[in-house]
């Protein structure tokens, strides 16, 4: 537009549009969700998208440049000229004034960025599809969160891990998705069983710069031999590494034990030997911190420790008690208790013999000759009495006759019992077969129970696959003893309880009305209605998957599997109810998510249950029990603070079969089939002789007593004549 001179008069007038200088173009990220404004870093992270990246494009005196028609971009991650990712082909759209080009909802892939660790420090470039704009911004690629770990060991530590070792290599090695290490400071909770940390930094742990969490020095093996442990890695909640380890099986075992010891005598020099899995002597069971202890039924034995030298130990004294019967001695390592070995040695009295002297019509007493040395033994030659005492002699040939004819009825009475209990065991519990038909049939004797239904339909067809069975079936128990304790602990309700894999197959045993009322027309309620004998009361059902099982480790050196629990050391511990249940192969073969009946059914059960040998034994122990314990004289604390007291036999117990024959299978189905044709009839048979055994035993008890008070007339007399000469036989004739 131009003017005259001193005028106000437009003379003439032209339009000027001004653009951007596109030739200075700059680009500038407007908007970014982990950057705030201009050029700040960009934060990215893999494996977690970028929601939107707002770019916008200005020339060197900061007009605004609009885009024009692009609909795709490549994003690119760079370290100098190195591509570390890249993304290809981003959809992208423009705003309404085209002056943004927003690309939304990508993520990086990339195995490199141990290139650029630990700054994490590159280059983001954003290109357009034809290449014809470009620019670079700073930014931080992250790697993902942990995903994999490797664990870097000694492989002597798999095949030789041994209690109370510190495990001096042990690195896991933290990887992400995509297999970059994670970064400095990530924090994992490491969960151990069977492992304790020597540090006190408990659980959680850090990886440091190398990509690692270094626990080398840090684990310590608390388990037992041939149980396990376990190594656990979280992250948030989230389970990312799992691993198992088998901690060495070893063996105890005594060398030459004698048969039997005479009562008041020493057992001397048992040497005991620590076997690895290939049968060679643990010379590594050495030194002030492998020592043995024994704990027995006796006191005699108590407290003593004695010191492995390179995987044997020599015992060089151990006191015999002065009463007849068995001793049972527990030899185990001190510090690794499941390391154990059981010896029972009958025990036997000095018995009084009549014998007669090369010149005597009339016996003389002697005393038989022991096999095993003490230093309590009566020489013979101090026995012999002068032969010029004949009224001694008589009297004492006497007492020694009555002696001896009541230990031949004793004797008598005891082959009796053993002939009555052996044929006994024969009709019952002589194979695993015969002694559960018997606990069967006092389950079916209980009409109107759920049990007694289930029993029938075992023979035909069961609601439910998945139904184990009854209690009171699913185990066994060595000794009628702790059957009948184990049994009463658990009361009626529980040995009759039905056994379920899962809870769906609890639903195939009833259902119930609109107004709640239990239809009697289905599933146990209909069978045992069909059978004329309808349920009266309630029962339980027990849901091995609803179980919360055992989780600790278990001693694998041996078929049944029992539970690594913590041994306590008191005296008369016979062991935890839980391991007392023996389990059939078939038993053994039921698992629940990886747990077996003894870590589910009978954990839940008993739980922590201990045994002891006496009511005594049991209140010294009162102290460190968890869930309770029994003693085999009929004892029972439940729980804390309950006593059951009073007495009574089950109805129902466990079958009681010897855990030998629980190796022996029987193939031959026919033998099986008679043999449980003829339970019943063996029953009777069974009842006259638990009859006759019980009057055998009152009989015996007679003999007993009579024979101490002879023994006790015997001793008196003894001891006068022990008395200087003439002074004996005056007193003898008072």
């Amino acid at each position: 537009m131009q003017r005259c001179k001193d005028s106000s008069i437009i003379t003439h007038e032209t339009e000027i549009t001004v653009r951007p200088n596109s030739n200075t173009r700059r680009w500038q990220l407007s908007s970014v969700a982990d950057c705030s404004a201009g050029n700040a870093v960009v934060n990215i992270r893999l494996g977690v998208p970028v929601r939107c990246l707002g770019v916008r494009s200005h020339d060197s005196y900061g007009n605004a440049i609009p885009f024009q028609d692009i609909r795709k971009a490549v994003i690119t991650i760079v370290d100098g000229n190195y591509i570390l990712a890249q993304v290809e082909d981003i959809e992208v759209e423009l705003s309404s004034d085209s002056m943004t080009l927003n690309i939304r909802d990508f993520l990086f892939k990339s195995s490199k960025l141990d290139i650029i660790r630990p700054k994490y420090e590159a280059m983001l470039k954003i290109s357009l599809s034809d290449n014809e704009f470009s620019h670079l911004y700073p930014c931080k690629v992250m790697p993902g969160l942990p995903s994999t770990i490797n664990m870097d060991m000694c492989l002597a530590w798999e095949k030789n891990l041994t209690p109370g070792e510190v495990i001096d290599d042990a690195l896991l090695e933290v990887f992400d998705h995509c297999g970059n290490h994670v970064e400095e400071g990530t924090e994992l909770i490491v969960e151990i069983v069977g492992f304790s940390f020597v540090d006190k930094h408990g659980h959680v742990r850090k990886v440091n710069s190398e990509g690692f969490v270094d626990l080398s020095g840090l684990l310590r093996v608390i388990n037992g031999f041939g149980s396990q442990a376990c190594l656990k890695i979280f992250h948030h909640e989230k389970e990312i590494f799992a691993t198992t380890f088998q901690i060495s099986i070893r063996n105890l075992e005594a060398v030459e034990v004698p048969q039997s010891c005479q009562a008041g005598t020493l057992l001397e020099n048992i040497i005991f030997e620590v076997f690895d899995s290939d049968g060679l002597i643990d010379e590594s069971i050495h030194g002030p911190l492998h020592t043995l202890s024994i704990r027995s039924n006796e006191k005699l034995v108590e407290g003593a420790q004695y010191t492995f030298e390179r995987g044997r130990c020599i015992v060089s004294r151990v006191p015999v008690p002065r009463e007849p019967g068995t001793v049972t001695f527990v030899a185990y390592h001190t510090h690794f208790p499941d390391l154990e070995t059981t010896i029972q040695i009958p025990v036997y009295t000095l018995d009084l013999v009549p014998v007669k002297g090369e010149n005597e019509s009339e016996p003389i007493c002697s005393y038989p000759t022991s096999s095993v040395s003490s230093q309590n033994t009566i020489p013979p030659s101090q026995l012999v009495l002068s032969q010029s005492n004949s009224l001694a002699s008589n009297i004492l040939g006497k007492f020694s006759d009555e002696i001896r004819a009541i230990d031949s009825d004793i004797c008598s009475q005891e082959v009796l019992i053993k002939a009555f209990d052996s044929n006994e065991i024969s009709h019952t519990a002589g194979s695993a077969t015969g002694a559960k038909e018997l606990t069967r049939h006092k389950i079916e004797e209980n009409v109107g129970t759920a049990a007694a239904v289930l029993c029938t339909l075992s023979s035909r067809q069961c609601l439910t696959d998945d139904v184990v069975g009854i209690v009171a079936l699913l185990g066994t128990v060595a000794d009628s003893k702790m059957s009948r304790m184990l049994s009463l602990y658990l009361g009626e309700d529980n040995m009759l309880a039905v056994v379920c894999k899962t809870q769906a197959a609890a639903n195939y045993f009833e259902k119930y009305a609109a107004d709640g009322s239990v239809d009697v027309h289905f599933g146990i309620h209909q069978e045992a209605a069909n059978l004329g004998a309808p349920i009266r009361k309630r029962f339980p059902i027990i849901c091995l998957d609803l179980i919360r099982p055992y989780t600790g480790g278990l001693y694998l050196n041996t078929k049944q599997k029992p539970l690594a629990l913590p041994f306590p050391h008191s005296k008369g511990f016979r062991g935890f109810a839980v391991n007392m249940i023996d389990l059939s192969p078939e038993s053994l073969a039921i698992v629940t998510d990886g747990y077996g009946l003894r870590e589910t059914l009978f954990y839940r059960l008993f739980g922590e249950l201990q045994v002891y040998e006496t009511r005594e034994d049991m209140w010294q122990a009162i102290h460190h029990l968890k869930n309770g314990a029994i003693s085999l004289d009929g004892g029972i604390i439940k729980g804390d603070g309950m006593l059951i007291l009073g007495y009574s036999d089950p109805e129902v117990t466990f079958p009681v079969v010897p855990r030998s024959a629980l190796d022996v299978e029987e193939d031959d189905s026919e033998y099986v089939c008679n043999k449980i044709k003829t339970m019943y009839a063996q029953m009777g048979v069974v009842k006259t002789l638990e009859n006759r055994i019980r009057a055998a035993e009152e009989q015996k008890q007679k003999l007993v007593m009579e024979r101490k008070e002879r023994k006790r007339k015997f001793d008196e007399i003894s001891e006068v004549l022990s008395q200087p000469s003439g002074s004996g036989d005056h007193q003898l004739y008072e």
